[in-house]
């Protein structure tokens, strides 16, 4: 059934499922067809929105757990309505100490079976800036302490930050020297000044308590969706409204593939998945035909909406004294990219300078361009904002998805050697394309820097590269990466 028209409900430990379902009689009568839920899986104690989920394998107990949402979607069946959930596919709420997953990578480190749902560099111990001084002057402040809960040792600073130890040093935990004790981690604790800088693990923007998620790894999509496609299966949800769609590495793999699982299971009364992303259009931007979805929730209609609400003939004086009073450009465009550059040299700084490195390292690796200086891009942050990444984003789709190529290009080098997606090396793709077998698994992929910094996917086009993200702008450097270099290349920028 396609909605004819939603109704959100916010729901949090004051406005559960029950007090939803009182509300369904009322909606009823206004024609609404489908109650539209904020997310419903478990999420930080006591969170007001939900979008912070600690685990996405159960329905959230404060909201009334699986029973009441149950109850709510059979109450609107009832009554002809339908039901379609806000998914959370990006991210994880990781403060507090209650995702269990991201407790199992702190205190196990790469071992733990789920460091590969986050995107970590693991060259370095995971920085955790949760800390309001630097490390030396909290210790000696007494802020940081150790205690035992159900009988495991853990790290607590401010009384409020609780950090899981290691099983080599639970046995007498109390007593060790603390330093000594926090330095044999596999994290390291940081001040909250040095986030920007020094992070090594992809956040939803500049958030430090969500850490993104590698929805794109099979194993992470399936045990992070399965909560979804049962209660799609039992007819408790008729579709879903993804959050943050341009935040993944793949929006458009992830949206075909979320539509390939649901259309894989078949409900009794014919319903097929309605799905619909978040997802911020430019004035000329079309959604694209091919990414398996509905449609987009709709901020583009909204914004025409409330330019109504806008006098057009008032954005002349009101440029005309922005630049009287900022001495700067009175047209929005030069303001804007601005404004970007300094996003991505201020707030994604870290992300920026792993990028950079990258670069130089990709061009070292490049025979035919032995003897060469660095690009341009490598001669610090500043020149990359001004320089070459300013002549980059006017061309370049943040997101593209692999190739697979004709049986010709096969047949002139491509090998499938990858043990990811993908083919290792395109012959007539300039740098990018010719680079060797040991740096093949190295993707030209979307860094959360580029992607925030100069905004979302542009369409389906097919120019420009995908940068990185911080597992592979790190792993790159040691020509031992995590993903590959069969992207489209544009000639001019090779």
């Amino acid at each position: 059934m396609t909605p004819r028209a939603t109704y959100r409900f916010q729901f949090h430990k004051d406005f559960p499922f029950a007090r939803a379902e009182a509300l369904l009689p009322y909606l009823d009568t206004l024609g609404i067809s489908h109650v539209y839920a904020s997310p419903i899986t478990t999420a930080a104690a006591g969170s007001m929105h939900g979008y912070d989920v600690i685990d996405p394998t159960r329905i959230n107990p404060e909201l009334g757990g699986e029973e009441a949402f149950r109850s709510l979607a059979e109450a609107a069946r009832a009554r002809g309505m339908g039901v379609i959930i806000d998914i959370v596919p990006n991210h994880m709420g990781v403060a507090g100490g209650g995702n269990g997953w991201w407790n199992d990578v702190l205190a196990k480190g790469q071992a733990s079976r789920f460091a590969r749902f986050f995107d970590i560099d693991w060259s370095r111990k995971l920085v955790l800036p949760i800390l309001g001084d630097p490390l030396n002057k909290v210790l000696a402040d007494g802020q940081i302490v150790v205690e035992r809960r159900d009988g495991r040792a853990e790290v607590v600073a401010y009384g409020e930050h609780r950090l899981p130890i290691r099983d080599e040093d639970q046995d007498g935990a109390e007593t060790h020297e603390l330093a000594a004790l926090l330095d044999r981690q596999h994290y390291r604790l940081a001040s909250w000044r040095v986030s920007n800088d020094e992070l090594n693990w992809r956040r939803f923007f500049t958030i430090n308590d969500l850490a993104g998620l590698r929805a794109e790894d099979d194993q992470v999509f399936e045990e992070t969706h399965a909560l979804y496609f049962r209660l799609y299966e039992q007819g408790l949800i008729d579709g879903v409204r993804i959050d943050h769609v341009d935040g993944l590495t793949d929006p458009i793999g992830y949206c075909r593939k979320l539509r390939a699982r649901f259309d894989a299971i078949t409900r009794d009364d014919g319903n097929r998945a309605y799905i619909v992303v978040e997802k911020i259009l430019a004035a000329d931007e079309p959604m694209g035909n091919d990414w398996g979805v509905d449609g987009t929730s709709g901020y583009d209609f909204m914004e025409e909406v409330l330019a109504l609400l806008h006098a057009p003939e008032g954005t002349r004086p009101l440029a005309e004294l922005w630049a009287q009073l900022s001495g700067r450009s009175d047209q929005f465009a030069p303001e804007e990219l601005q404004a970007r550059q300094d996003l991505l040299a201020w707030q994604f700084a870290g992300q920026l300078d792993q990028c950079v490195s990258a670069f130089a390292a990709l061009t070292a690796s490049a025979p035919e361009l032995e003897g060469r200086s660095p690009p341009r891009c490598c001669a610090g942050r500043s020149s990359v904002c001004s320089g070459s990444f300013r002549s980059i984003e006017p061309m370049a789709p943040t997101h593209l998805r692999p190739m697979q190529p004709s049986a010709e290009w096969r047949a002139n080098g491509w090998s499938r050697s990858c043990p990811r997606r993908g083919f290792c090396r395109r012959p007539d793709a300039g740098m990018a394309g010719r680079l060797r077998a040991r740096q093949s698994r190295t993707a030209w992929r979307s860094g959360q820097a580029f992607s925030a910094a100069f905004g979302p996917h542009r369409g389906q086009g097919g120019r420009g590269h995908r940068l990185l993200s911080s597992r592979d702008l790190a792993v790159s450097q040691r020509c031992r990466v995590r993903r590959i270099a069969a992207q489209p290349v544009d000639r001019s920028l090779s």
